[in-house]
């Protein structure tokens, strides 16, 4: 590892065990930031960094832990809302991953969270209904033929995605985990929502990681939500039905693997060995999710099983993607033969407006030009978790 690398590997540490550190004088701030901010960990460090001398980056960590403490207020306003409307629309519904985990963390706000995971059971009308009275739009909803969610979005920064079902139809781990209701405790306080099991929680945010890892890559934050997962539940892996379900499921390995960064962040006399270093400076310079390059180049490994040409095939798909994608977005039969073709064209006169647009596009690019190096890189990162390069993508792979 680099030296800045080291030191926000010590400064995690630090914070994760609620020790006390100092930053280097040779450290400098802005490339320190940099990859604080891309793991999106600027609140959870701010204690530290508030230390640093006065100068545009420490303004603008600062700047990050104001939002993040203002998002965290407006998000649990919110969330009291959607709670109320799925309970009136007569919805059974339970929270995933991140929701629960933050309150977890020492503070919920260092905790970032893009979007709110939830698993429901009721009627598709009902809660696309719920949703539209409280001024959010649909983002993807149409069919469940594509995925096993949907995604509501509305202004400045709240986005939901409620589960029909836990992974896709193409996942490995399709039909399991498809009994999280029955050991769900029912919420005296609200009818229909229910406080997911602490072994369903585990057991599913492990997957999810795992899911991310072979479609990209996966960020820091995952690994610390098993830090405080387990300062919580001390007794939680030896637990018999997690131990049974990591056996069945032949997650034994990368369990261990998984495990093992998450002890290196929790415990700060752990001392990473040479493979570890490795998988540390992948994670720090990479974001949340791996990369957009990364996640490209795992599609278009992909391809290369299905064609002669993977680089053409793969940009073909991305400038005009599956009509099954788009029909999960936004259009359905009967009128597909009419709105297909204008949805194509408008999506590449979008690139000359949108930034979005003009990034993904960059990055689709340079995934073409660096396929085999991002190969590679996703490659070994599949060793060293113990995953098989052949494992299905699944649907995060093939959305926009």
């Amino acid at each position: 590892m680099t030296e800045i690398e080291k030191t926000v590997f010590d400064l995690i540490r630090a914070a994760a065990s609620d020790l006390s550190y100092e930053i280097g004088g040779t450290v400098d701030p802005a490339a320190l930031y940099r990859i604080v901010r891309r793991q999106h960990l600027s609140a959870f460090l701010w204690k530290y960094a508030s230390r640093l001398p006065d100068s545009p980056v420490r303004r603008a960590w600062e700047r990050d832990r104001d939002l993040s403490a203002l998002k965290e207020l407006t998000y649990r306003e919110e969330k009291e809302k959607i709670d109320r409307a799925l309970s009136e629309a007569g919805i059974r519904f339970l929270y995933l991953k991140g929701t629960v985990l933050k309150n977890l963390w020492d503070d919920p706000s260092f905790r970032y969270m893009g979007d709110a995971d939830f698993l429901y059971e009721g009627d598709d009308g009902a809660l696309h209904s719920a949703f539209g009275k409280l001024g959010y739009s649909a983002e993807s909803y149409g069919t469940r033929d594509f995925s096993h969610h949907f995604v509501f979005h509305k202004d400045p920064w709240f986005s939901v995605e409620p589960h029909f079902a836990l992974f896709d139809a193409d996942s490995p781990f399709a039909g399991k985990l498809t009994d999280l209701f029955d050991h769900a405790t029912p919420d005296p306080e609200l009818p229909g929502r229910f406080l997911i099991s602490e072994e369903d929680l585990y057991l599913h945010t492990l997957l999810h990681a795992r899911k991310h890892i072979a479609i990209g890559g996966i960020g820091v934050r995952s690994f610390l939500d098993f830090v405080f997962l387990f300062r919580a539940y001390p007794d939680l892996r030896e637990r018999e039905r997690v131990r049974a379900f990591v056996a069945d499921g032949g997650l034994g390995q990368f369990e261990a693997r998984f495990l093992r960064i998450v002890s290196l962040f929790s415990d700060p006399a752990s001392t990473p060995d040479a493979e570890d270093e490795e998988e540390l400076t992948a994670l720090f310079s990479a974001g949340l999710f791996g990369s957009t390059e990364r996640s490209f180049g795992n599609q278009l490994n992909d391809e290369s099983k299905r064609s002669r040409f993977p680089r053409l095939r793969f940009l073909f798909k991305r400038a005009f993607p599956p009509l099954l994608s788009m029909a999960h977005r936004k259009f359905r039969a009967p009128l597909s033969w009419i709105v297909y073709p204008y949805y194509w064209l408008r999506r590449v006169f979008a690139m000359l407006f949108s930034r979005n647009r003009r990034n993904n596009t960059k990055a689709s690019l340079q995934a073409v030009a660096c396929f085999k190096e991002n190969r590679d890189v996703m490659g070994r990162e599949l060793r060293y978790f113990g995953i098989s390069p052949e494992e299905e993508t699944g649907e995060e792979a093939r959305r926009d």
